[in-house]
């Protein structure tokens, strides 16, 4: 029993999004679905989870066609989709959540709390007995883990068959992962099917049954799990050969310039640092374990939040108020994590994204008129700087794949914005991306170093900050350790300096 999709296409104008691809989705397996940045994994889940209809092309289900007009279409025909970004309320508790839309009612449409909480655990216990989840807390307390068990047992609350997991561990720690890949594998045993996007090919390897591989636009290959090395599946998303696949030019050594960020005793909560600086041109990067302090030190430069004492001065001038809007108009960028909640609006288009932060870029003179003409000339400009693939300006952010969504994070920061930003802080910049956008975006921070920006990088991925920084600040226990530099990075020296071993 399966879903199955046949010369499916998808078109936009000047753009085929999908073009004749055909791939079957069985109820008894984990099926892997991969592609690097733009290869149409989210177009061809979009269509599967019924929120886009193709421009041609059939679905089946167990032989029968059928029509996705909608997700309510899909969830009918026992399909869910349960997206990267979340749709958890994160002031409600995890039974309401997982209920939310069908919640028991009494007399005059009065919601009855005790049957809601009895159903949500009968949900939880059935799909998943061996997890323990507090279904009375606010989903806003609860480990990202968790979180994702509630979307999840949400999604199978009907006759469901079939659930589309979209990059479900990427903002998760690695101990997290591991309880939520032993759920994952425990679906298709219950008759339910898995749809996995990741861009974790070893997660996509350890978890799948079979693995199909999408490259713009088009059905590479569908290949069982057991028989490809990552070193394959990367050759079939980009279309290289073995080694060289994977090689990278050697991270080219720069004249560095003037100090643009120094930053001493300062003092935020647990967080204490008595001094840091960062000089044109240079890549820092910042690395700890869970709570270290390397991510709090990144956003509290930025926006001043709990700081409590110290010193900030950017090219040698002392700035008096450190907050987001002084720091901007000093010159200070910040992209931070999970851009979906904290740096996108889905609703609104690439251009509206784009001007989100200098909006008074195309104005007519001092008459603060937009000019849409204008907007729409530099939006070009930065999604052609930064290969946003897109049909144009006009698509809505929420219908972007992630490594897009993220290069507009990125690009939003560089529209209309000139030479203005020299000091640009990173936070999780490839979180929930494909290697391939993985890729660009670091050839992105290299170009922007390259052309005197000051960057500072802070990710949970090691190999991330090895790729891309000059060097790196280790942090523990809220302080920062002894930098180390490039010619001495090794995995095993950065876990070494994040458990404060000694060097």
């Amino acid at each position: 029993m399966a879903v199955s999709l046949t010369g499916i296409v998808m078109q936009y104008p000047g753009t085929r999004a999908l073009d004749t691809v055909s791939a079957e989705f069985r109820f008894n397996e984990v099926h892997g679905l991969i592609g690097e940045n733009g290869a149409g994994k989210t177009t061809l889940v979009s269509i599967l989870g019924g929120s886009r209809q193709p421009t041609s092309g059939t679905i089946t289900v167990d032989g029968t066609p059928v029509t996705l007009a909608s997700p309510g279409d899909a969830l009918r025909k026992g399909i869910a989709h349960v997206s990267q970004e979340g749709s958890l309320v994160p002031s409600l508790s995890g039974a309401q959540n997982i209920l939310l839309g069908d919640e028991p009612r009494r007399g005059l449409g009065i919601i009855n709390k005790g049957e809601l909480t009895r159903r949500a655990r009968a949900l939880m216990a059935r799909w998943f007995p061996d997890v323990s989840i507090d279904l009375d807390a606010p989903v806003e307390t609860l480990p990202m883990a968790d979180q994702k068990v509630i979307e999840i047992v949400r999604a199978l609350r009907g006759d469901i068959r079939l659930v589309i997991l979209d990059e479900p561990t990427a903002t998760l720690p690695a101990r997290e992962k591991e309880s939520l890949w032993a759920i994952i594998k425990s679906l298709p045993k219950q008759g339910v099917g898995i749809v996995l996007i990741s861009h974790f090919l070893s997660e996509v390897k350890a978890l799948s049954d079979r693995i199909t591989v999408l490259r713009d636009g088009r059905h590479i290959t569908t290949i069982p799990a057991a028989e490809a090395s990552e070193a394959q599946l990367v050759d079939f998303m980009l279309q290289r050969s073995g080694a060289s696949a994977r090689a990278e030019a050697a991270h080219a050594s720069a004249a560095l310039g003037a100090t643009v960020l120094t930053v001493e005793g300062w003092r935020a909560g647990s967080l204490s640092v008595d001094r840091f600086s960062i000089r044109a041109g240079e890549i820092v990067g910042l690395i700890g374990l869970t709570g270290a302090g390397h991510f709090g030190f990144a956003r509290s430069i930025y926006t001043g939040s709990g700081v409590t004492a110290g010193r900030l001065a950017l090219g040698g001038e002392d700035i008096a108020t450190v907050d987001a809007r002084a720091m901007q108009k000093k010159g200070v960028a910040f992209i931070p994590d999970q851009r979906m909640e904290n740096s996108l609006i889905g609703d609104w288009d690439v251009r509206e994204n784009l001007a989100m932060v200098h909006p008074s870029f195309a104005a007519h003179g001092g008459t603060g008129v937009l000019s849409p003409a204008k907007e729409g000339r530099e939006a070009d400009r930065i999604m052609a700087l930064l290969n946003v693939k897109a049909f144009s300006h006009a698509q809505f952010i929420k219908d972007l794949s992630g490594g897009n969504k993220q290069k507009v994070s990125i690009g939003k920061w560089l529209y209309g914005a000139g030479a203005h930003y020299r000091l640009m802080i990173f936070v999780e910049p490839t979180e929930g991306v494909d290697i391939g956008a993985k890729r660009e975006i670091h050839d992105h921070l290299r170009r922007l170093a390259a052309e005197g920006t000051a960057i500072i990088v802070t990710s949970s991925d090691l190999i991330e900050i090895a790729d891309v920084a000059d060097r790196v600040v280790p942090f523990v226990n809220g302080r920062p350790g002894a930098d180390i530099a490039r010619p001495d990075f090794s995995e095993a020296r950065f876990i070494a300096a994040m458990a404060g071993a000694a060097q």
